[in-house]
């Protein structure tokens, strides 16, 4: 049965981290910045870290480059909330961990694609 939400974890990973890179490079093609991908941790063990620090059940990581660097956004189910472990992608070392809420995640989506757009 875990199998069956790692599997999906992983999966939502690659989709995730396929649709970043590609906003990315929309975000940046006006300055021709395209950030180089760079990371030694895997997906998995990403995952594997944050539940190292928040115990429950994972439900996505988004690979996002922020500030300069390259990191894991790590979703975690716990205690009826949803927590986001930040987890380097280079050293694996644990950043910051906060509660979300779907409206605050909302926002902030909307955010990036209006930027992405070009749009205010």
């Amino acid at each position: 049965m875990i199998g069956k939400y790692y599997t999906r974890a992983i999966f939502l990973v690659l989709v995730v981290a396929m649709s970043t890179v590609t906003s990315l490079e929309c975000a940046n093609a006006a300055d021709n910045r395209v950030p180089v991908l760079e990371g030694k941790i895997a997906p998995w063990e990403a995952i594997t870290i944050a539940q190292s620090k928040i115990s429950g059940l994972p439900i996505q990581a988004n690979f996002e480059f922020d500030e300069g660097k390259w990191f894991y956004g790590v979703m975690i189910m716990s205690e009826n909330t949803i927590k986001e472990v930040d987890i380097d992608a280079v050293t694996g070392e644990v950043g910051d961990i906060e509660i979300l809420t779907p409206q605050d995640e909302a926002d902030e989506v909307k955010a990036e694609l209006t930027k992405a757009l070009g749009s205010k």
